[in-house]
């Protein structure tokens, strides 16, 4: 009886550690994320009446009709996309990622009215593009479980001016699907 009894509790151990052997084998889902790092800024200036300011995705700044007010308050957006394939498998993966920046707002506020356009970004082939233009991202050679891929956006600011001043913070609202996987 006492070896019955020893070899009912055996196969329920056994049961229970093949079950979670089984559950600790699955693979969590793979995942694509688009992580912005940093905000695109134009730093602090005055505008009379209206002008604009370029900050490029190497950082360098342009302004016509914008007159500065502080030094070293201005950068480019940086975005990461980060694909976690949910295994710690090493086999090569060459992803395809379609991503688009979409038009951001216009911001009417205390007087002033700020639109963003023309974005620029430092991804070989878009230096230049227009609001909801879709744009390929190639990550070849995959082996660890999270590859990932960082760029800056820059992008001109516009600014009208009737009355007053104020803040204007714009978001770049952005979203990446992921095309391929081989």
């Amino acid at each position: 009886m006492a070896g019955k009894a020893m070899i009912r509790r055996l196969s329920a151990i056994l049961a229970a550690l093949c079950l979670l052997m089984q559950h600790s084998a699955q693979a969590a889902p793979a995942q694509l994320r688009i992580i912005p790092q940093t905000e695109l800024r134009f730093g602090t200036f005055a505008v009379l009446d209206q002008g604009y300011r370029v900050v490029g995705p190497a950082g360098n700044v342009q302004s016509v009709g914008v007159f500065s007010t502080t030094r070293g308050d201005t950068g480019p957006a940086r975005f990461t996309i980060s694909y976690d394939r949910g295994s710690n498998s090493r086999r090569v993966l060459n992803l395809r990622i379609q991503l688009v920046l979409a038009a951001a707002p216009v911001v009417t506020q205390g007087g002033i009215t700020a639109r963003l356009t023309s974005y620029q970004t430092d991804l070989p082939g878009y230096a230049s593009l227009a609001a909801g233009q879709v744009i390929e991202i190639n990550i070849p050679n995959c082996r660890q479980r999270v590859c990932q891929r960082t760029f800056h956006v820059g992008g001109r600011l516009d600014v009208d001016r009737n009355f007053g001043g104020g803040t204007v913070s714009l978001m770049i609202p952005a979203d990446a699907v992921l095309i391929s996987v081989r």
